[in-house]
This record gives structure tokens, sequence and C-alpha cells, in this order.
């Protein structure tokens, strides 16, 4: 009896630690699915309990949550089995890939570097354009070889900002909603932030790095099957 007792808790322990450690993410997303919570609300979880009736989370505000096991378990031989379906579940309810982008990326190609480059400038300009003044080295020595001269260029600036601020915000937006969030980037993490400060200076770029990434993962996926 004391053996048994023993044996089924050493194998809880395993479960828990081995779900902490290596499934996070996952756990995230139970409570997302299963719980109605928002990615902000089940961020970074902590499994404190699991029986073959429910699992019970702390997650990172203290709260705790538990989800139910439907039918319930018989065995913990039967843990994997079970977390891995409630994984997939979870993440075929939420939209969110199998596939996670870990990593930034820096522009790789010469044409993404120019725009990027460029993108920079005109964040720069949009920046300082209030002290390009007459009597500045910018006006009286650059700007005189700009097409229409320095009042041409200013009243462009003008003209094109709001535009552009609107453009590359939607741009940032879309690559949450589109790529980040389906990718498993959980929002306000750093990654997240590189990759929406990023794509809030070059825009496009961003979406064809992240889909050549997801391209290259899933070909690696699938010679690991063979």
């Amino acid at each position: 009896m004391a053996d048994a007792a023993a044996q089924n808790a050493a194998a809880k322990a395993r479960i828990i630690s081995h779900l902490n450690k290596d499934h996070q993410r996952s756990l995230s997303y139970y409570l997302q699915h299963y719980n109605s919570l928002s990615s902000f609300e089940a961020r970074s979880p902590v499994l404190t309990d699991i029986t073959f009736d429910y699992m019970t989370f702390r997650t990172s505000w203290g709260n705790i949550s538990s989800i139910p096991l439907s039918p319930p378990m018989k065995a913990w031989s039967e843990a994997r089995t079970r977390t891995v379906e409630m994984d997939r579940v979870s993440r075929k309810a939420l939209g969110i890939s199998h596939i996670s982008l870990t990593e930034y990326k820096l522009p790789n190609s010469l044409f993404q570097r120019t725009i990027f480059a460029l993108c920079i400038l005109t964040v720069v300009i949009f920046a300082t354009k209030q002290w390009i003044v007459k009597g500045t080295f910018v006006y009286d020595r650059i700007l005189p070889y700009w097409p229409g001269g320095p009042e041409w260029f200013l009243w462009i600036s003008n003209v094109i900002a709001l535009p552009t601020l609107i453009l590359h915000l939607g741009e940032a937006f879309l690559l949450d909603r589109t790529r980040l969030r389906k990718y498993g980037v959980e929002r306000g993490s750093s990654l997240w932030f590189k990759w929406v400060i990023s794509c809030f200076i070059e825009g496009f770029g961003c979406f064809v790095r992240i889909d050549e990434t997801v391209k290259r993962k899933e070909l690696e996926a699938e010679k690991q099957k063979h």
C-alpha cells in the first residue's frame, strides 16, 4: 500500500514538473480555451496540482483556476495522451498553429535592408522636422537639392505624416493578429515588442520573414517524420 502511494506521488510529481518545465505555453492555452481567460490573464501559469479529475493552476497574477478532466482519468499513464489532446483542442479553438515563432529576424535581403533604412530616415525626419528651418545645415545645404526645394520637402512631410503613421500602426496591428498570435508569441513579451516595433518601422518585410521562418520550420518538421 505504501509503495503504491509512493509510486502515485512520484508519477504525479513528474507530470507536474514536466508540464511546468516544457509545456508552460500549452498550460496558458488550456486556461484561455477551457476557462475563457484572456492571454494576458493566462500568462505564465504554473500547474500546482493534478488529479484524475482536475488540473489546478496559479496564474502569474496569483489567481487560482481549475480545469475539470472529463471524463476523469483512470491512471497516470493517461496523462500524456490527455494533455496532448487538450493542447490540440485548445490551439484549434484559439487559432494557434503547432509551429512556434521563437526568435526575431533582422531584415535579411538588400531590398528589406534598404526599406528599413529609408523608413528609419523617414521616422527621424518626422521627429525632427520642426527644427528644419532656415539657417540650419539641413535646410540651407541639403534640402535645396530636393525637387522643389526645402518648402516642397516640408510640405510633403506634413501631408504624408498622418497617413504614414496610420498605415504603419495598421501593419503592426495586423502582424500581431495574423502572425504573432497565431505562432505563439506572447503579447507584451520582449519578442513581441521586437517584431511589433520592427513592423511599425518597416512594415511588410516582417510578414515576409515570419512566413519564411514558418515555412522552414514546417519543412524541418516534415523531415523529422521520415
